[in-house]
């Protein structure tokens, strides 16, 4: 079984007072039906360990045209929610199952009903709200369309974001879901001050701290694993993802799991 690193990062924002200091929440992104081969025990251990408030899910957890590892891998989602709150945002191969599947995958509206049903809270294009005591935070998934995930990374136009979550609430702090990290400065425009993503891989090859490769082709990706601030402080924490789909590669780039704590800025 292939081994899966653990990264912490702490945020602290001045939204807070004290409610939610030190909550926790575990990211997963893109495990492509476990097709990598890591151990979904050690993992669900590990979580354990962690004691995580909550369970985010930044996409792609599945493969679009493969049915294969599903049974699985939605055994280890619905084991999570049976224990935490699990929030789901598709990433462009559930994105594209949904959209069509008679094209990309006809298992998957089955199985997006069963998760539901088994307690995992699909973020489409929707927010919710977690609360503790007088604080809020507003928890956001966007599914933005397929063609953002091109080579050529078309420019998303002013205004998008709104029409996909509508006006961000810039009083509450606000939490985003977003599979594709190449748009940052427009999540951040939007009002997210903590975007979670994925879908690099790491850049699949690591050299150092660099990835080599996004997953669209794009070499030595800008955002491939790590945490990235924008000039306005907004941050975003990009998963290196925890498998492969198709050319089963990852060099220099164990799988990962990452845990984000809040503090309050005192």
């Amino acid at each position: 079984m292939r081994k899966t690193d653990v990264t912490e990062y702490v945020i602290t924002s001045d939204k807070f007072n004290e409610e939610f200091e030190g909550y926790k929440f575990a990211l997963l992104t893109d495990l492509h039906a476990n097709g990598y081969g890591i151990d979904l025990h050690y993992v669900n251990k590990i979580i354990k360990e962690q004691k995580p408030d909550a369970i985010l899910i930044a996409g792609d957890m599945f493969n679009k045209y493969d049915d294969r590892n599903i049974t699985d891998t939605s055994n280890f989602l619905c084991a999570l929610a049976n224990h935490y709150p699990v929030f789901y945002s598709l990433g462009n191969h559930e994105y594209k199952m949904l959209l069509d599947p008679e094209r990309y995958g006809m298992y998957f509206p089955a199985l997006y009903r069963y998760l539901m049903n088994n307690g995992i809270c699909f973020l489409e294009d929707e927010t919710v709200y977690l609360d503790k005591g007088t604080e809020r935070i507003a928890l956001s998934g966007v599914s933005i369309d397929e063609v953002f995930y091109n080579f050529n990374h078309p420019v998303m136009g002013s205004g998008l974001m709104e029409k996909h979550l509508g006006v961000a609430d810039r009083k509450m702090f606000n939490l985003l879901l977003a599979h594709n990290p190449e748009y940052f400065i427009n999540y951040a425009k939007w009002g997210a001050d903590l975007t979670l993503s994925g879908h690099v891989h790491g850049g699949i090859v690591r050299i150092g701290k660099a990835g080599v490769l996004s997953t669209n082709g794009t070499p030595f990706p800008k955002y491939d694993g790590n945490i990235y601030m924008s000039k306005s402080g907004k941050k975003m924490i990009v998963s290196r993802g925890m498998g492969t789909h198709t050319v089963k590669v990852r060099i220099n780039n164990r799988p990962e799991l990452v845990i984000v704590k809040i503090l309050a800025k005192k």
